[in-house]
Formats: structure tokens, sequence, C-alpha cells
């Protein structure tokens, strides 16, 4: 991450010195020096609007964000204590056909007891000031439904909503009959080309995706905490290799603590109890319980079939290692789509918002299909 930078934002009427010491916020960004803090505000910022989830990013917080190339955490704080934090990632991709340059915001907290300083706001303005002097076209962020603080944050920000997508939340169940395991393995690094070529050909017509090299691919790889070329499935078959698909352990990441339900997951979780009575399903997790998930990384494929028998050996393996659901962003209309809403799953809707920063038009940007990066949510 670059040097460190600092602003100060009035909060307030400060009369007097002390007061002003007392109420005075400042931006800046944050250094590995804040992570046991940042673990701590985490810890009282509970997230989600159908799951509320209780979150622990120890022993790094700043696992999530190692996933992207050029990635920043801000973190607010007052009287030196940190009181809030945002993240944002820089990336080129295309929109259009147009290679822009853009930021994705996520992983915004304020700190309960300072609710109502402006900490969001001043997080915000923060990181479009820095997305200015990058150069950067547009700013983008992921929201879940009903989250209606964000939402009008943002919408009062200048952030628009141009699309509707979802999260999928596959059930782990042991009930799925894999039919071709003998064409199932783990990726090799010579499969690196055919894999590429598969995932730019899957989402090569979707808004937000930039077409990968085999390097880009490797790279991305790289980064991304305890995950390797082994966590991801091929199925390889006499015409070589037809669909893959990634499974990030991702409570290697962040672990979740079940704090309660809204009424729209209740009445899921209810369906889904119902027809346990039929397939043997794993237990919703309970408040106060442990929520345990593998996040799918860049399902592709070329044979529908292929894919299908992927995620039917991911969901196997979910259940053997006690894994309750695998999560995926998806837009309602990728090829994608129709093969995993098959299995018995929960979802979320996420709203994609964009505020652009320059002359250029992306009044048309929201009638694609869009990719979403799990790393996103």
């Amino acid at each position: 991450m670059p040097k460190s930078m600092q602003t100060m934002v009035a909060v307030g009427d400060c009369r007097g010195s002390k007061v002003e010491s007392q109420q005075a916020i400042k931006i800046r960004e944050a250094t590995e020096a804040d992570n046991q803090a940042l673990i701590e505000l985490q810890a009282r910022c509970p997230q989600g609007t159908n799951f509320i989830l209780g979150i622990d990013s120890s022993p790094d917080f700043f696992a999530r964000s190692r996933a992207f190339e050029e990635w920043h955490v801000l973190v607010a704080t007052q009287d030196s204590a940190i009181v809030g934090s945002a993240a944002f990632a820089v990336s080129e991709t295309q929109i259009e056909g147009r290679r822009i340059k853009t930021v994705l915001e996520y992983g915004f907290m304020a700190d309960p007891r300072h609710r109502r300083k402006g900490i969001a706001a001043n997080l915000q303005k923060k990181i479009e000031q820095i997305a200015l002097d990058k150069n950067v076209d547009l700013m983008h962020l992921d929201v879940m439904e009903d989250n209606l603080p964000s939402l009008n944050l943002f919408w009062k920000m200048g952030f628009k909503r141009v699309r509707d997508c979802r999260v999928l939340n596959l059930i782990a169940n042991s009930e799925q009959k894999v039919t071709k395991q003998e064409n199932i393995r783990k990726m090799e690094s010579g499969d690196i080309n055919a894999v590429t070529n598969l995932i730019n050909e899957t989402f090569r017509d979707h808004d937000f995706f930039q077409p990968l090299t085999e390097k880009e691919l490797t790279d991305c790889i790289d980064r991304m905490p305890h995950f390797d070329l082994q966590d991801i499935l091929v199925y390889d078959d006499a015409e070589g290799i037809s669909a893959c698909l990634g499974c990030w352990d991702y409570n290697k990441i962040r672990k979740y603590i079940v704090e309660k339900f809204s009424w729209k997951m209740r009445i899921q979780i209810s369906l889904l109890r119902l027809a346990s009575i039929f397939t043997p399903m794993p237990a919703i997790r309970q408040p106060g319980e442990r929520l345990l998930s593998y996040n799918l990384f860049l399902p592709a494929f070329r044979d529908p079939e292929s894919l299908t028998e992927l995620v039917k050996s991911a969901i196997e393996k979910a259940a053997e290692n006690q894994i309750t659901i695998l999560n995926i962003p998806l837009d309602p209309e990728s090829h994608v789509t129709p093969i995993l809403s098959q299995f018995r799953h929960l979802k979320t809707k996420l709203h994609f918002l964009i505020k652009p920063l320059t002359y250029e038009s992306f009044s048309n940007v929201g009638k694609r299909r869009i990719f979403i990066d799990v790393s996103e949510i």
C-alpha cells in the first residue's frame, strides 16, 4: 500500500480546543499495525440483511483485500481510536467493449457507538478524492437488498442503482450423485491455457469483466489467500477441459457467527426444512452458531452438463467437511445462473451501484450482463 495519507474532517459544532479534540475525525490509510483494532471494530459491526452475521477476520483483517492487485483500506479515527473503516480496489475492466479504470468499494464499517457523525460519508469522500487523483473513470459497489442505510448514503453521494443481481447460497447436502467422477480432477499448471480460454468464453459478454491472459489468471490465483490450483476442479474428457470451478475455503479468511435471520430468510429456511422431510439436508445454523461456507470462484463451461457435475462434486466435498453453504454472486441473466439455480439454495438480492467520475457516457451500464467477482462480497 502507498504511504499513509491523512485528512481531518470537522464533525458537529466544535467550540473550544477541548471539544474539537474530542470530536475531530481523521481519515488515514490503514497499516498492518491497525490489524487488531480493525478486528475489534468488525466484531462490533454485524453485517448482512437476510443473514445477520457477526464477522471475525482474525488473525489477518487484510486477508480479504489481498486478493486484489491494488487495494487500500482506510480508517476513521477519533482521539487515536479507530471508529470506522472502508476499503477499495483499483483495477481496469471492460464496459461495452471499452477499457475503463474503476474503483470497487467494499467493507464499510462505522462503530455503533459513534454513528451519526458522518463517518461513512467522510470515508466515501476520501475514497472519491483518491479515485480522482488516480484518474479513475467509474466507482462501483454492491449493496445487499433491504440495506436501506447504505443505499441512502450512496444515493446521497451520487451513486445510482443500475442493476439487480443475486447471491446464491447453495445448500451443501450429501445426496449429490456425481455420475462421471472419472472425468473430474484438480487443476494442474498445464491446464492454465485451457482454463483461461474457458473463463474468457463464458464471461466475454459481461460488463465489468476484463478478458484474462494466462499470466493474469495465474497472478490472480497466487494473490488469493488460502487458495491455489488444487482448489480448482476441472472436467476433462476426450474432448479436453469443458468446465472449471474454484472452491475457496472462505472460513480461513473470515469466520461468520449467525446473529439472526430476516423474515424473508426465515421463510426460505422453513421451505428448505419442509423439503428436508424428503431429501436429507444439513442443519441450518441457529443464532449463536458458526456458519461454515465456501465461496465458488469463476465457474466457466463449454458444456452445461460438465459444470453441473463439478457443482455436484463441490457440494459433496462441502458436505463431507461440515460446510453449510456455498456462496456465489451472479447476474440473473448470466449463462451460469440456470446451472447453479437447479440446486437447492437460498438467495439474496444484490443491488449494483455506480458513480461516473469522468464525462464518458455510462448511460447503458446495467443493460448488459454484469460480472461480479466472488471477492467483492
